[in-house]
């Protein structure tokens, strides 16, 4: 599988490009910026870069590393370690850990729960929902 991803750009902007506008190749992070001529491709490594997890939420939209996710009792946020792969981050004390990220861990843990896993939003753009989910 080839890696997807999505950038953020934090500037004056506040610009959240989507996978068709995302490259990466070469240590750089290239983005068709439509404040440039269609179909050119430019360089910009001020972007917060986010892997897509392969996933897909309740209502079939693509699960990325910082997006938050609703467990509809707490919000959750999908991060990713070198090693160990994409998890869910519940809280500093507590971890799910996933080896592998595949669609049956994620049923998994919307099992668990007994809840549907919704994505709400991202920790770029709404930052505040991660501290709605942990009050």
């Amino acid at each position: 599988m080839i890696p997807k991803f999505r950038a953020y750009d934090g500037g004056s902007l506040s610009r959240m490009y989507q996978p068709e506008d995302v490259m990466v190749g070469g240590g750089n992070i290239w983005i068709n910026d439509e404040d440039f001529d269609a179909g050119e491709w430019i360089v910009n490594n001020d972007l917060e870069l986010m892997q897509s997890t392969g996933l897909k939420d309740k209502d079939g939209q693509e699960i990325f590393e910082g997006d938050v996710i609703s467990t509809y009792t707490d919000n959750l946020v999908i991060k990713r370690d070198n090693l160990l792969g994409f998890y869910v981050e519940l809280d500093e004390k507590r971890n799910y850990f996933a080896e592998t990220v595949d669609i049956e861990y994620l049923d998994l843990f919307a099992k668990d729960f007994g809840v549907a896993v919704e994505v709400v939003s991202n920790i770029y753009e709404n930052p505040e929902l991660l501290e709605a989910g942990h009050g």
